[in-house]
């Protein structure tokens, strides 16, 4: 009886969006339907009639589940090929999609994400795809986006919303918040970090959605707080073990195009390092009555910096992924010889950058307090308590007894996968798949979100990003369509690469 209804016209629900069963069929089969269509039906309404809930029981037997999609059409996985093929045919919503979200500000020192977030849950809701809101901050929301698998693997794909000031608006060729679109480029704060990858990811999800079956579970992460070290965004979410997958790409990081594409095994992580200066007011006419904090310290700060010469201890499986990181980075364009000298050095030896001096209170009063801020980084697999006591000790080679110095450091630094694992070579023959280009393992000069995901919760952590190089934190902020199809096309083809 089964196989004569289903070869009926009648039972046909196809991919066209024919979604209607005779009233005598779905009488006999007790077939369940609820018809709410959404105004402008999406590709996925149309091929597989969500929203709707169906119960077909014959001889009782459940054929469908709840949410199943409405086609008995016999099928498998669409092919990589073809999702391929979507994204192309995706280049405008992406744009589009990548403009709605720069044009929903979230700036610092605000931060707020909550435009942004109400947007994505709209697109979603309307593709029907399940959302769920996580708060620690009402100002700062977090949204997650879940894609149902046919296994118990569950992939986690994690990017940022908020972004940094704009800076002067004379400095950009549109506003910075227009999310103007001009030929192949997307221009606006946040385009390259990382509004511009959080909508490659969101064409991502609408993709495999729209999937017969996707072999494991994907859940899209939209976070705040990544500028200000994920507070209330995935620093919040890890501690309190709201996330959970066997592996996570991070979306945030930054590619020269087609032609180069890599990924991130890691990123740096720190020493930062507070040099404190205690001295003795007095009247600015008579400074030999006092004893200048500021002098002392400027007098120190050559001492700290002494430890960029400290060299670092490194797994030695790092070595190949150092060498093609600095390699990747002498590549660019226009670098000086004092640059490129100091590339050569970057992850075998600390950074060492003063960012920030205070001290004083009047022009004409001697400082009793200062205090230099440096931003000191550290390569992942290194041992940065070592560092912190070769820091302390440089300060106490300098003598003096009023100067103390507050170092920042843990038992790692960082972090960073190895290239060896099943997840990044999975990861690299599905950008290889995507581009034709074999991607370039390398490690981040800067931090990620991943840092908080991967001490608070051991998920596996790659970098993966829509930016385009040297855009972030720019003035005049932009970013590439291609790039952006790119990004999308990996975080959709991945989940169907992926073998746990």
């Amino acid at each position: 009886m089964f196989d004569e209804l289903s070869n009926s016209k009648d039972l046909f629900l196809g991919f066209r969006g024919l979604c209607t069963l005779s009233s005598s069929i779905a009488k006999t089969l007790n077939i369940k339907l609820s018809k709410n269509l959404t105004p402008h039906a999406s590709s996925r309404q149309k091929n597989r009639c969500n929203k709707q809930q169906i119960q077909l029981r014959l001889f009782g037997v459940n054929f469908f589940k709840e949410n199943a999609p409405l086609s008995i059409k016999k099928g498998s996985l669409m092919s990589v090929r073809k999702v391929l093929s979507e994204m192309e045919a995706s280049r405008k919503e992406l744009a589009e999609v990548c403009s709605q979200l720069i044009q929903r500000p979230s700036q610092h020192p605000e931060g707020s994400t909550v435009e942004c977030v109400k947007y994505i849950e709209d697109y979603f809701k309307e593709l029907g795809i399940p959302t769920e809101i996580h708060t620690n901050n009402p100002a700062k929301p977090n949204i997650v986006a879940r894609i149902k698998g046919a296994t118990n693997r569950r992939v986690m794909w994690l990017g940022h919303l908020d972004a940094v000031p704009e800076g002067k608006p004379e400095n950009w060729t549109y506003p910075p918040y227009s999310g103007t679109i001009k030929g192949d480029v997307v221009y606006g704060r946040g385009s390259s970090d990382m509004k511009g990858a959080c909508a490659s990811a969101m064409i991502a999800a609408k993709v495999l959605y729209e999937l017969e079956k996707v072999p494991s579970n994907v859940d899209f992460w939209f976070t705040a707080d990544e500028e200000i070290g994920g507070i209330d965004g995935a620093r919040w979410l890890a501690e309190k073990q709201i996330f959970k997958a066997e592996v996570c790409i991070i979306g945030d990081g930054s590619q020269r195009g087609l032609v180069a594409p890599t990924i991130d095994l890691g990123c740096k992580g720190g020493a930062g390092t507070r040099l404190i200066a205690r001295g003795k007011t007095a009247h600015g006419s008579t400074p030999y009555l006092g004893e200048n904090a500021l002098d002392k310290l400027i007098r120190v700060i050559p001492y700290v910096k002494k430890v960029i010469d400290h060299r670092l201890e490194l797994p030695e499986e790092l070595e190949p992924v150092i060498q093609s990181s600095v390699k990747y980075m002498l590549r660019e364009e226009g670098l000086t010889a004092q640059q490129k000298k100091a590339i050569k050095r970057i992850f075998h030896y600390p950074s060492v950058s003063l960012n920030i001096l205070n001290g004083g209170v009047k022009s004409n009063v001697v400082p009793d307090y200062a205090e230099a801020q440096f931003d000191i980084r550290l390569t992942p697999g290194s041992k940065p308590l070592k560092v912190k006591e070769r820091i302390l000790e440089l300060v106490k080679e300098a003598g003096d007894p009023d100067i103390t110095a507050d170092v920042r450091a843990g038992e790692t630094a960082g972090y960073y996968e190895s290239p060896n694992t099943a997840f990044a070579q999975q990861l690299s023959k599905t950008v290889r798949k995507v581009t034709r280009k074999k991607p370039i393992f390398k490690l981040l000069t800067g931090g990620t979100d991943a840092v908080s995901v991967k001490r608070f919760t051991g998920i596996p952590c790659l970098g993966f990003g829509a930016g385009m190089e040297g855009q972030a934190h720019a003035p005049d902020e932009r970013n590439t369509i291609e790039l952006l199809e790119m990004s999308a096309k990996v975080c959709a083809v991945f989940p169907l690469m992926y073998k746990g």
